[in-house]
């Protein structure tokens, strides 16, 4: 009888996790707390309350970006599909565009050439800069990605390969790894690179909004982040036509046609775990084996293994026993630091905004004082850049015909206890809202929205478990953040695995994705 693993959540890294193990012949089930799978990949959609025979405003609740199309091609390639049976991906161009109040604008071009004279007619002095940047970025891809996306820490010391090397060629492989995080910048700050190369104030601040990509400050993050602008421009943005969340039903039919069973409304409530007098593989004493999960209801699914694809620090904390995690006490995930985290705004409009690209960001007069704010004084902005996606721009079936679907984020702080969002949220929305329409030219925004939703750090943390309300789990704030996040196999539980934002190689869809995959193969090697 084969195996059963069970998979606690529905996001990104469960959904590829379920596809690949049941893909390899495993028992799977698969445990989502919600009534859809997608994990922050989700969907809402709502009718015009004037025109409801007609087409539904659709709106992706999450990601409205995808970038490393190769990570999903992999993904459906591994299972012997090919991913455009299931999607139409539409490369973005330009991927953005920024904006700022005195009408200026910058358009990041998805063809290399275009680039180059767009950064030369915005910013002549960083010509040169840029593509410098750029060429490091590349460099930094070149030297760590496989290394430390494709594959867990632990994989990389103790590979069953390397192992078989002469001691000589094992030590020259050590040492090649020691290099590398010298040589990628691990030990030098992000905004410091960044600041090397470009000069031109509003340059930078465009490049210093990629850490946050990762939930981190770019006054606090490594260098290496520098690899982040290289891969959207190299490897292009993409928007999924009919919406961000066809990715997640994709995914869901790949792990149900393998044979994965995908339970929703289906919450854990603890992860079982027994004494067990054998060793783990490491030879070290074990605190326990997996034997299952209990659900909310009080049943019990049994398992050999558990893949969490829940937040780390969530897990660690609420689904499993102190007794069991001698390395993640309370006290060791009270320091764990959050990312960053942000509140949205789903804006149906009448009429349209051609003025607007498929992504479009409205830079504050002052960005450095929108990242302080997120990251330091942790309060709400008071003058935030604002992200605002309008898929319309790429997919006529977002939303009515002529109305746009508005898809609106700002920077907040992870929850502190300091901002009580059942007020302040109402308040930042009004804030942005009249920002948009006063500064940035969006007409009558307020008297055209006829459907709204809002999205705040707390129900983050409601509907997803997020630990802190954060988008992407952990920052990238710390080295240790950055590189040695909570591993994807426990070091003291035997059949414990983890696959999502808050564990390696980080946060962001493509990561999580690959995640699934490092954590799946760390299964099939302790079988």
């Amino acid at each position: 009888m084969s195996k059963h693993a069970v998979i606690i959540g529905g996001g990104m890294g469960g959904l590829a996790a379920a596809a690949r193990l049941a893909h390899a012949g495993w028992r799977v089930t698969l445990l989502e707390k919600n009534a859809t799978v997608g994990g922050k990949l989700n969907l809402w959609e709502a009718h015009h309350p004037h025109r409801p025979t007609e087409r539904t405003f659709r709106f992706d609740t999450g990601p409205s970006l995808l970038t490393l199309p190769q990570v999903f091609r992999e993904l459906f390639t591994d299972l012997g599909k090919s991913i455009d049976d299931y999607l139409t991906l539409a490369r973005l161009d330009p991927i953005a565009r920024y904006v700022w109040s005195d009408g200026s604008t910058f358009a990041m071009r998805s063809d290399p050439q275009a680039l180059r004279e767009e950064v030369a007619r915005c910013f002549p002095p960083d010509k040169v800069g840029f593509s410098a940047l750029l060429a490091h970025g590349r460099e930094i891809w070149d030297l760590s990605a496989e290394l430390f996306l494709y594959h867990a820490p632990e994989q990389l010391l103790a590979s069953r390969t390397d192992r078989e090397l002469p001691l000589l060629d094992r030590l020259r492989r050590a040492w090649s790894l020691l290099a590398v995080p010298v040589k990628i910048g691990m030990f030098r700050k992000y905004h410091r690179l960044i600041n090397h190369f470009i000069k031109t104030p509003r340059l930078r601040e465009i490049l210093y909004q990629y850490a946050t990509y990762s939930g981190a400050s770019p006054f606090k993050a490594p260098a290496t982040l520098a690899v982040i602008p290289f891969a959207e421009i190299h490897f292009g943005g993409w928007y999924v036509q009919g919406g961000m969340y066809q990715l997640a039903e994709a995914i869901t039919k790949l792990a149900r046609d393998a044979g994965a069973e995908i339970r929703t409304n289906a919450p854990a409530a603890e992860i079982l775990i027994d004494s067990h007098p054998t060793l783990p593989r490491d030879g070290k004493t074990c605190a326990g084996v997996v034997r299952g999960v209990r659900l909310a209801d009080g049943s019990t699914v049994p398992a050999d293994v558990v893949i969490a694809n829940s937040d780390v620090v969530y897990t660690y904390r609420k689904l499993i026993p102190t007794s069991r995690r001698p390395r993640f006490t309370d006290r060791t995930l009270a320091k764990i630091e959050p990312g960053g985290s942000g509140m949205a705004l789903l804006l149906g409009i009448d009429g349209t905004y051609p003025q607007l690209a498929h992504h479009t960001k409205f830079m504050p007069a002052d960005y450095q004082s929108d990242l302080r704010a997120m990251f330091e004084t942790r309060r709400i902005p008071d003058d935030p850049g604002i992200y605002l996606c309008a898929s319309t721009r790429t997919d006529a079936t977002a939303a009515p015909d002529g109305c746009e679907n508005l898809f609106v984020l700002c920077s907040a702080p992870a929850i502190d206890g300091r901002i009580d969002w059942r007020t302040a949220g109402a308040a930042y929305r009004d804030r942005i809202v009249q920002t948009l329409e006063e500064r940035f030219g969006l007409t009558d925004l307020s008297r055209r929205i006829v459907v709204e939703r809002r999205f705040t750090p707390e129900d983050l943390q409601s509907v997803y478990n997020a630990n802190a309300g954060s988008i992407y789990g952990i920052s990238s704030n710390t080295l240790k953040n950055a590189f040695l996040r909570p591993p994807n196999r426990d070091r003291d539980v035997k059949g414990l695995y983890f696959a999502g934002g808050a564990t390696h190689p980080g946060g962001g869809l493509p990561l999580v994705t690959l995640s699934a995959k490092i954590a799946v193969e760390l299964v099939m090697e302790d079988q």
